[in-house]
Protein backbone atom coordinates (compact mmCIF):
# COMPACT_ATOMS: atom_id res chain seq x y z
CA UNK A 1 0.00 0.00 0.00
CA UNK A 2 1.42 3.34 -1.07
CA UNK A 3 1.31 6.19 1.43
CA UNK A 4 -0.18 9.40 0.01
CA UNK A 5 1.84 12.57 0.50
CA UNK A 6 -0.21 15.23 2.23
CA UNK A 7 -0.79 18.38 0.25
CA UNK A 8 -0.92 21.63 2.19
CA UNK A 9 -2.65 24.75 0.95
CA UNK A 10 -2.05 28.22 2.34
CA UNK A 11 -4.79 30.64 1.44
CA UNK A 12 -3.96 34.34 1.77
CA UNK A 13 -6.69 36.98 1.81
CA UNK A 14 -4.70 39.80 0.25
CA UNK A 15 -7.32 42.41 1.14
CA UNK A 16 -7.02 41.67 4.89
CA UNK A 17 -3.21 41.82 4.81
CA UNK A 18 -1.36 44.92 6.03
CA UNK A 19 2.07 43.74 4.90
CA UNK A 20 3.68 43.17 8.32
CA UNK A 21 5.58 40.06 7.03
CA UNK A 22 5.25 38.18 10.36
CA UNK A 23 4.10 35.18 8.34
CA UNK A 24 7.16 35.28 6.09
CA UNK A 25 9.52 35.60 9.05
CA UNK A 26 7.83 32.77 10.97
CA UNK A 27 7.88 30.10 8.25
CA UNK A 28 10.55 27.50 9.11
CA UNK A 29 10.60 26.18 5.52
CA UNK A 30 10.60 29.59 3.77
CA UNK A 31 7.37 28.83 1.92
CA UNK A 32 6.19 32.46 1.92
CA UNK A 33 7.73 35.55 0.39
CA UNK A 34 6.51 39.13 0.25
CA UNK A 35 5.14 39.67 -3.22
CA UNK A 36 5.49 42.66 -5.49
CA UNK A 37 1.74 43.06 -6.02
CA UNK A 38 -0.16 45.62 -3.92
CA UNK A 39 -3.67 45.18 -2.49
CA UNK A 40 -6.46 47.78 -2.74
CA UNK A 41 -5.23 49.68 0.35
CA UNK A 42 -1.63 49.89 -0.79
CA UNK A 43 0.13 47.03 1.02
CA UNK A 44 2.33 44.30 -0.40
CA UNK A 45 1.10 40.88 0.65
CA UNK A 46 2.76 37.45 0.94
CA UNK A 47 2.80 34.80 -1.76
CA UNK A 48 2.80 31.05 -1.03
CA UNK A 49 5.73 29.33 -2.75
CA UNK A 50 7.44 25.96 -2.24
CA UNK A 51 4.15 24.14 -1.61
CA UNK A 52 5.99 20.81 -1.61
CA UNK A 53 8.16 21.97 1.33
CA UNK A 54 5.27 23.22 3.49
CA UNK A 55 4.67 21.06 6.58
CA UNK A 56 1.38 22.71 7.49
CA UNK A 57 2.70 23.83 10.87
CA UNK A 58 0.42 26.89 10.81
CA UNK A 59 2.98 29.34 12.20
CA UNK A 60 2.11 31.84 9.49
CA UNK A 61 -1.58 31.69 10.34
CA UNK A 62 -1.06 31.86 14.12
CA UNK A 63 1.14 34.94 13.92
CA UNK A 64 -0.98 36.89 11.43
CA UNK A 65 -2.52 39.81 13.34
CA UNK A 66 -5.02 40.42 10.54
CA UNK A 67 -6.36 36.84 10.29
CA UNK A 68 -5.47 36.90 6.59
CA UNK A 69 -4.01 33.37 6.33
CA UNK A 70 -5.62 29.93 6.44
CA UNK A 71 -3.64 26.70 6.36
CA UNK A 72 -5.33 23.44 5.51
CA UNK A 73 -4.59 19.95 4.22
CA UNK A 74 -6.05 18.82 0.91
CA UNK A 75 -7.07 15.17 0.85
Amino acid sequence: MEKKKKVIEVEINKEFCKGCSFCVDSCPKECLIMGEEINSVGYNFPVFINQEDCTGCGACSFLCPDIAIEVYQVV
